[in-house]
């Protein structure tokens, strides 16, 4: 009898161990496919805050939270990662952020609402890498244009032409960045995303953007910044 008792005990305390193990499991699954957005700001101070689903050259509120402390949080999940907007109650600029299923922090400056400071996100360091050195090729043209400036006024049309010719290199020069970043990064969602913002480029280059669409991985081509693409460009 006392051996059966200890054997009944052994095996609740087996079941009891399955069951939290299981839970365990779900807890960390949960946690896994779910995104929160730990937010802080500073120099502004507004009352709310909205997240903004974007949908080609609008957004549309999808979720909101009162601002406390300078402090603000945001939580759910996303079945595949894409670009979404902050903005703010009697405040125009909005702050533009990559959510995936992370723990992601935001800094946003009132100064600077569309620079803020992220972190805990791959894909934003990811994002954030190709804007900065897209940036550095773009400061090329700044160096140009008071030149350009100058040759205008004095009606200078053999200088003019030559600027024009340096700033057509310069863009090209982006251009092979960007589609270069794309190959090289073929299994990241940033690749579709770089790739969407190619179909707002006039001329849009339509044999170029299909030939990198068809090289990204088929977990990219899932993504809502890939549906786009496939919608507009008809491919199927």
């Amino acid at each position: 009898m006392r051996n059966l008792f200890l054997i009944c005990i052994c095996l609740v305390g087996l079941i009891c161990c399955k069951k939290e193990s299981t839970q365990q499991k779900k807890a960390i699954a949960a946690i896994k496919n779910s995104f929160f957005i730990d937010g802080s700001i500073v120099n502004f101070n507004p009352r709310k805050i909205y997240l903004n689903k974007i949908i080609e050259n609008s957004s549309y509120i999808i979720d909101s939270c009162k601002i406390e402390n300078n402090k603000f949080s945001f939580k759910g999940s996303v079945e595949h990662p894409e670009r979404f907007a902050l903005s703010f109650e009697e405040y125009s600029s909005k702050a533009i952020l990559i959510i995936e299923n992370a723990t992601i922090t935001i800094n946003i400056n009132g100064h600077s609402i569309d620079s803020p400071i992220i972190k805990g996100s791959e894909l934003n360091d990811k994002m954030l890498s190709y804007q900065l050195k897209s940036k550095n090729i773009f400061k090329k043209i700044e160096y140009l244009f008071p030149q350009f400036q100058k040759y205008r006024l004095e009606n200078n049309a053999e200088k003019l032409s030559e600027i024009n010719i340096a700033m057509k290199k310069i863009e090209q020069e982006f251009i092979d960045f960007s589609y270069n970043f794309i190959q090289e990064n073929s299994d990241s969602y940033i690749s579709a995303i770089i790739l969407r913002d190619q179909l707002k480029t006039k001329p849009i280059d339509t044999f170029k953007i299909i030939n990198s669409f068809k090289n990204i991985s088929d977990k990219v081509k899932l993504s809502p910044d890939s549906e786009i693409i496939k919608h507009q460009l008809e491919l199927h």
